[in-house]
């Protein structure tokens, strides 16, 4: 029976792969999951050399879990090498005396107080912008960042979403760590375990634009 490493025509060692990627507790991930991010690198053409994707592991009450999760800055290039992309607009969401108000970019004064982001994606095909927003609380891990500058993840979160909506062919189920319901440990070395290849697809995101030679 072939592994996982066979299967995607990679001479990869199981000992290399496996004992590099243990959660906080020592627990490694399997070799299908380990197959379930090739697939989508090939798939999604994500570059895990480039930070693009990240295997990632957390322990949990039921046993570890890993998820593959993207960087923010990953969905952002896909966008920007689409002809379809016709930009983006993000900001947050005020509690005010005069009720909730949008803003643009993160940025807040004292005092202020920010309970939501939001994002709009343009697309040159469609007459109406995809537009999403959530509420900040129900993101907020109260840790690292999330405690630091809850209103700058907040932003993050909403453009992931409306980019993923905008595109769902191509970004569809990619999903960023801020976004994990419990904080994750990423997996280390992960450039040792991965390559991707090139492919021709465009999907939703294509035709994407040709550089100069």
């Amino acid at each position: 029976q072939k592994t996982a490493y066979e299967m995607c025509g990679r001479d990869w060692s199981s000992d290399v792969c496996s004992s590099d990627l243990p959660t906080a507790s020592g627990k490694e991930p399997s070799n299908k999951e380990i197959l379930d991010l090739v697939m989508l690198c090939r798939a999604r053409k994500l570059n895990p050399f480039t930070g693009d994707v990240y295997l990632v592991g957390y322990d949990t009450r039921g046993g570890a879990k890993f998820n593959i999760i993207v960087s923010h800055m990953a969905l952002l290039k896909r966008a920007e090498h689409s002809e379809k992309f016709d930009g983006m607009e993000s900001g947050l969401i005020l509690e005010t005396e005069n009720g909730r108000v949008e803003t643009q970019g993160d940025y807040i004064e004292p005092g202020q107080k920010a309970v939501g982001a939001w994002a709009r994606v343009h697309r040159k095909d469609q007459r109406v912008a995809t537009y999403r927003s959530l509420n900040i609380s129900r993101y907020d891990k109260g840790n690292g960042l999330w405690r630091e500058n809850p209103e700058m993840m907040g932003v993050k979160c909403a453009e992931a979403d409306a980019l993923r909506s905008a595109f769902p062919s191509s970004a569809g189920g990619l999903y960023l760590s801020e976004e994990m319901p419990e904080q994750p440990r990423p997996v280390r070395n992960m450039g040792r375990v991965l390559a991707t290849e090139e492919q021709g697809e465009d999907g939703d995101l294509g035709p994407q634009k040709k550089g100069k030679k």
